[in-house]
């Protein structure tokens, strides 16, 4: 469940941003709804990815902190993946602009991290309560 509701957030973080804001889907030079759905894809990998490594990794931090700390990370490695291969909504793009995006590509990676990790969380408290009220029944 942690998983799909990160990925719904984080595709709908990165429409508002890409779409909304920067009216970046202006620029796709092919059809919208295969862009869209492309994007949907990658971000319902990198969700699991992102939930499953908040949940594995051996971090003594709580769910959320370690959601946080890996969501950040990963938006940082997707950018520059995404950098060094020239993929971008700009021929050209400034130091300012390459920061800008980086800088959401983090934020947009901690905001899923720490909705990942907080859902792990508090499914991990309602598993445990559950269990506890079985034996104690």
């Amino acid at each position: 469940m942690a998983w799909i509701v990160t990925f719904i957030i984080l595709y709908s973080l990165s429409y508002t941003w890409h779409g909304v804001i920067l009216n970046d889907l202006s620029r796709v030079s092919y059809s919208k709804s295969v862009f869209l759905f492309l994007i949907a894809a990658v971000y319902f990998c990198v969700s699991f990815v992102l939930t499953l490594l908040a949940k594995v990794l051996p971090f003594d931090y709580k769910l959320h902190i370690k959601g946080l700390l890996v969501g950040a990370s990963m938006g940082m490695f997707i950018y520059l993946i995404a950098f060094v291969f020239g993929i971008s909504f700009y021929a050209n793009p400034t130091l300012a602009h390459i920061l800008l995006d980086l800088g959401w590509q983090v934020f947009e990676g901690a905001i899923g991290g720490l909705i990942a990790g907080g859902l792990l969380s508090f499914f991990g408290m309602i598993a445990k309560d559950m269990k506890k009220s079985k034996v104690s029944s």
